[in-house]
């Protein structure tokens, strides 16, 4: 992951008037949101208001009808998880999607394995020395604490097993990281944790954006805050000064005075 003053300045992802049916149902009708590099973004919306497919549109597993997205500072075309993956957009599921009778190391570099270079002993082997050490350098870059890094991921509790799983799409991202519900399921001290490392990751220079229930927890942390409403963006403004009672009132339809 490069340092902030590395990257280019400017929009990290965005998605721009974004719609999408399937059928007859009107999913996305305009929806827009814009994380810059080193921004954490809040995406807020009641049951059914469009977040998941906002976010599967932004990970290139849905192509929008119409609108636009950027990656980066450039429009871009998504076809796909893959395409997202190379433009530098990773994702942190609900599920983690982690290997769990993996190792740390092993989760980290799962897709990505590393080879020893061709040798009379070793052809094709993987370079286990060469894992450990960026595995071990990709964690204290978010200063995330492991007992082991080659204890099976099951192992681990559920806020390690969170971070794990955020440092690994840190660590194969250029451009923007999502995040889906990272809090969820998760006791009171290890979404505090989890919440700092998000903060941390931005300071690094990704564009966060984060999908989550946990209104007061994700707002503390947020830069700015966008708010979906029956699959349209009703609410973009920066979180100072706003409160949960405004996002909860703009979530079930109420429009707010815009707080610049």
């Amino acid at each position: 992951m490069a340092d902030v003053d590395q990257r280019s300045a400017g929009v990290a992802i965005a998605a721009e008037h974004v719609r999408k049916h399937f059928g007859h149902v009107e999913a996305l009708r305009d929806a827009s949101l814009q994380a810059s590099f080193g921004e954490v973004v809040a995406l807020f919306g009641d049951n059914g208001a469009g977040k998941s497919t906002f976010l599967r549109v932004l990970q290139g597993i849905y192509r929008p009808d119409s609108g636009r997205i950027v990656v980066n500072n450039a429009q871009v075309a998504l076809s796909s998880v893959r395409d997202a993956q190379r433009l530098g957009v990773d994702t942190v599921h609900q599920d983690l999607s982690l290997a769990p009778d993996l190792s740390v190391i092993d989760n980290m570099f799962l897709g990505h394995e590393v080879l020893r270079r061709r040798s009379l002993r070793a052809v094709g082997a993987l370079d286990r020395r060469r894992m450990a050490e960026q595995t071990e350098a990709a964690l204290r870059e978010l200063s995330i604490s492991l007992p082991s890094l080659r204890v099976p991921v099951r192992d681990l509790s559920g806020g390690q097993r969170q971070a794990v799983a955020v440092a690994r799409a840190v660590m194969w991202s250029s451009a923007a990281l999502l995040m889906d519900e990272p809090t969820a399921a998760l006791g009171a001290r290890q979404s505090e944790k989890v919440c700092e490392l998000i903060r941390t990751v931005a300071s690094r220079g990704l564009g966060v954006v984060v999908v989550s229930h946990d209104l007061p927890r994700i707002l503390s942390i947020a830069d700015r805050v966008v708010v979906l409403w029956r699959g349209a963006t009703v609410l973009d403004v920066p979180s100072k000064g706003l409160t949960v009672p405004d996002v909860v009132a703009t979530m079930v339809g109420y429009r707010q005075e815009a707080h610049e």
